[in-house]
């Protein structure tokens, strides 16, 4: 995707606000929106590759102006990125009503996953590993608990 002449810093706080976090990126969730200014700070440091960012999924690199966008799209949802960037040049907010709807819906969406795999346990077949979450449902719950409840 093509994100020529728009402001990185905005793209990568509206990227991020949408974004949700997986598994055990819950443990370092931060519920709270990214501004533009952390979002400069974090790209004045050199990082323009982002896997997680503060426990959300991101899986984009934002150093070109042309961006591939799968990865945030396969872990995000089916054309994610496209509607986050579509939503920024359209209203220029990094937190814009439907990114925070986005972000909404994803957490509720992988807080039921995360709770549907608080027992089970982590297992090898061959040379795939099932991550089960058994050993962090100490941590976890609680976390799910207080996404449930709002």
């Amino acid at each position: 995707m093509d994100i020529k002449g728009l402001n990185k810093a905005r793209v990568l706080a509206a990227l991020y606000n949408a974004s949700t976090p997986l598994g055990l990126g819950f443990m370092h969730y931060d519920p709270s929106p990214m501004t533009e200014e952390q979002a400069r700070e974090i790209l004045n440091e050199g990082n323009f590759y982002f896997d997680y960012l503060r426990g959300r999924v991101m899986k984009i690199d934002l150093e070109h102006d042309e961006v591939n966008t799968s990865g945030y799209n396969r872990d995000n949802g089916e054309n994610a990125a496209e509607t986050v960037i579509e939503s920024l040049k359209n209203d220029n907010s990094s937190n814009s009503d439907a990114i925070k709807k986005m972000h909404q819906k994803g957490v509720t969406s992988a807080a039921e996953s995360v709770r549907e795999r608080l027992n089970s346990k982590t297992t090898i077949n061959g040379n795939v590993i099932h991550l089960g979450l058994e050993e962090f449902k100490g941590y976890l719950e609680p976390i799910i608990e207080k996404i449930e409840k709002k």
